[in-house]
């Protein structure tokens, strides 16, 4: 098994082309010893070379080539019988090699994954991905994504509020997962808001074309919804009831360009999305007032008081700021 080991080592680096003087000493000595050895190299590299888009081939490719040297195997030694014994220590060594040179294949290009988080408050991070596609992450946002993309999917996971600009690239979709939304698109732009803590979520369209498809509590996959851009789709997570719209984007006046507007919001949805943004808690006193709906535009460097100030112009609240936050009340 040792031997194997070191083996399989080598044969992996001697297959990625970066294997040394020693392992190609090791490899050469071992390849010197049969012709069964040698067979059993050019298998491997029979199975590398046909990776799908840089992944390891699936198990029943696996099984396949496997099977593939195991027929050889028989057909030479038919009519043997002081054969069979070794056959099969042939083949389980067969299977062996193939399972740990697969796994060291499976290691060595599985990607890692980092978590960036964005603290709570008026902040932003501006990151690009290892295929070109560059995401602002806005504050109280955890982002996890890999240190690369391989085969056919990339693929993300988001929780808080992003805006992407996914680099073109038709046979490998761009995938954001949230905690109640798989996000498809190939190369788009557009904007996510899926903070796991809130009861809704809101994806807005800028340009390409987006498939939103909603996720239950337990992560059941339910119906997909198609956005055009200048549309919205505003997912409520309690009735499980995702609605699309049409909105006007003004790219100068989102909270990337740090301004932050609400168009007809209810005072719920503003005070969570305040929460984010100032980093505070603000409580709401009276049940009657969550629903109350405002429109607003505000620049992030703006104190809280002004902000309430702006949406409260008609004087139908009041609110406190002390230690503990913010508490609106009804007048």
């Amino acid at each position: 098994m040792e031997e194997l080991n070191h083996i399989s080592s080598a044969a992996l680096h001697f297959l990625q082309g970066d294997i040394s003087e020693e392992e190609m000493r090791e490899l050469n000595l071992w390849l010197g010893k049969s012709e069964e050895n040698k067979r059993l190299l050019f298998q491997m590299k029979d199975i590398y070379d046909r990776r799908k888009g840089g992944l390891l081939p699936d198990s029943k490719e696996v099984e396949q080539s496997w099977l593939r040297l195991q027929r050889k195997l028989q057909s030479r030694s038919r009519n043997r019988w002081w054969v069979a014994p070794l056959r099969y220590a042939v083949a389980a060594a067969i299977a062996v090699f193939v399972t740990l040179a697969a796994q060291k294949l499976f290691d060595a290009q599985a990607p890692t994954y980092a978590e960036l988080s964005v603290e709570a408050g008026p902040r932003m991070s501006h990151i690009t991905l290892p295929d070109g596609t560059k995401v602002v992450l806005n504050g109280s946002t955890k982002f996890r994504f890999p240190d690369r993309f391989n085969g056919d999917l990339r693929e993300v996971f988001l929780d808080g509020e992003a805006f992407f600009s996914v680099a073109h690239n038709p046979a490998a979709p761009f995938v954001v997962l949230t905690s109640r939304q798989k996000i498809c698109v190939t190369g788009t732009t557009f904007n996510v808001m899926d903070y796991a803590a809130d009861d809704y979520a809101i994806t807005t369209l800028v340009g390409g074309s987006v498939t939103v498809q909603e996720l239950s509590a337990s992560g059941k996959a339910g119906a997909t919804h198609q956005l055009h851009p200048g549309e919205q789709a505003y997912w409520d997570k309690v009735q499980q009831k995702m609605t699309l719209s049409a909105v006007q984007i003004d790219t100068s006046r989102t909270w990337v360009n740090k301004i932050y507007h609400f168009r007809d919001e209810t005072l719920l949805n503003i005070t969570q999305r305040l929460e984010k943004i100032y980093g505070i808690r603000i409580r709401i006193a009276d049940e009657a007032l969550k629903a109350e709906r405002y429109t607003g535009t505000f620049p992030t460097n703006a104190g809280i008081e002004n902000v309430l100030d702006i949406f409260n112009f008609e004087k139908n609240f009041s609110f406190e700021v002390n230690d503990d936050g913010v508490v609106v009340s009804k007048k």
